[in-house]
């Protein structure tokens, strides 16, 4: 089968939006043959290149609007590969696809939108006008599509307008790997940890993680020995993010927080990441956050989660019970959660429980699923 996706952003740049699709992507590619339509977010990147067997195709653009791509460019290369693929694949949110979705209709192509989150754009005007103008264009796609994949059941409900597709919204937790650690890098480490506590975060570093609030409560704590330990991109890797990451060094330098970048990295680091701290935190602080992915690779490594209290977040410690839900922006509650996961830990984490989460985030479950999905019958 030949199938298409589309998604403004893509290998190799890093979030849970992109990475999902990757997982799925690279397994659907063994047995067909997969174009990933994308654009040019760095010119250092080629136009065009083979990954995991994966055609990755990046179109030019005119120039951006915060993150977002203007591109009338785009509707050429979307003519032009709609009418040879079998399947289109929409990686949701996202603005630019909707022309694709419009002839993907016209050339009756089944189409199929992964949709992540719906984005809360805080602050002026100007942000509310991007964040309308995105959803709607967004929500003219899921209308279009023949099927809508969902993380969670929880997440969509608490979403007003998903009642007008819940006859096509399937829900699947996920695409989750568990990977063996890059032993070398674990001793490099625990060499660097020594005895100290370590708080860890994983994923990018941008404004709806709420990470100010874990500082602040990392600050009321008064312990010399914690460490705030960050893994994923930040600042100018991060789009539209690098003043957010500003602010953040700023507060961790003022409150004399000690703390440690280790930026990207892969998969087997990340696996020896979670096996090193004390713990993982997730404090999201809006619905542009849905499920927090990294909670699922530190639980199935072993690792206590504390997260936010959100539709989807809340999930995976729900499922797991391998840590603990606080309200957002919840300071108070984040430091009586550090305390108790860090004076109870065999509560929150040992052999069943890490067991019992390894079959929950199973991936084979996940790839199986869309098997299945692509090809079903209109």
């Amino acid at each position: 089968m030949k199938i298409l996706f589309f998604s403004p952003y893509f290998y190799p740049y890093t979030s849970g939006v992109t990475t999902y699709p990757l997982k799925i992507l690279s397994h659907l590619s063994k047995k067909n043959k997969v174009t990933a339509l994308t654009f040019l977010y760095d010119k250092k990147l080629s136009n065009q290149v083979t990954h995991n067997q994966i055609t990755i195709k990046r179109m030019p653009f005119l120039f951006k609007v915060y993150k977002g791509f203007i591109s009338p460019q785009s509707l050429i290369y979307f003519l032009k590969l709609v009418k040879s693929t079998d399947l289109l694949i929409l990686n949701q949110p996202n603005f630019e696809g909707l022309f694709l979705a419009i002839f993907g209709r016209i050339f009756r192509k089944k189409i199929i939108s992964i949709f992540h989150c719906q984005v809360f754009l805080q602050g002026n005007f100007i942000n509310k006008i991007i964040n309308s103008v995105l959803n709607f264009s967004m929500n003219i796609q899921l209308f279009l599509s023949y099927k809508i994949v969902v993380y969670t059941k929880d997440y969509i409900d608490s979403l007003p307008n998903f009642k007008l597709f819940k006859n096509k919204t399937l829900e699947i937790l996920p695409p989750i790997k568990k990977s063996t650690e890059d032993k070398n890098y674990l001793k490099k480490l625990l060499k660097f940890k020594e005895n100290n506590i370590w708080i860890g975060y994983g994923g990018r570093i941008s404004s709806e993680k709420g990470l100010e609030y874990l500082i602040d409560a990392i600050k009321q704590l008064n312990n010399e020995t914690i460490n705030i330990v960050f893994a994923g991109p930040y600042g100018k890797d991060v789009v539209g993010e690098n003043v957010y990451y500003t602010k953040i060094v700023g507060e961790l330098k003022e409150f004399k927080i000690k703390h440690l970048f280790l930026g990207n990295l892969t998969s087997k680091q990340l696996s020896a990441f979670y096996k090193t701290i004390n713990m993982l935190v997730l404090p999201s602080i809006n619905q542009t956050e849905a499920f927090g992915m990294v909670q699922a690779e530190a639980m199935i490594n072993g690792t206590p989660v504390i997260a936010s209290n959100l539709p989807g977040v809340r999930m995976p410690i729900k499922l797991t019970k391998m840590g603990i839900v606080t309200e957002q922006k919840n300071i108070n509650q984040l430091i009586e959660a550090i305390k108790n996961i860090l004076g109870n830990k065999n509560e929150f984490t040992n052999k069943k429980l890490i067991k019992n989460a390894q079959l929950i985030f199973d991936i084979k479950k996940v790839y199986k699923f869309y098997e299945n999905l692509i090809y079903e019958k209109n």
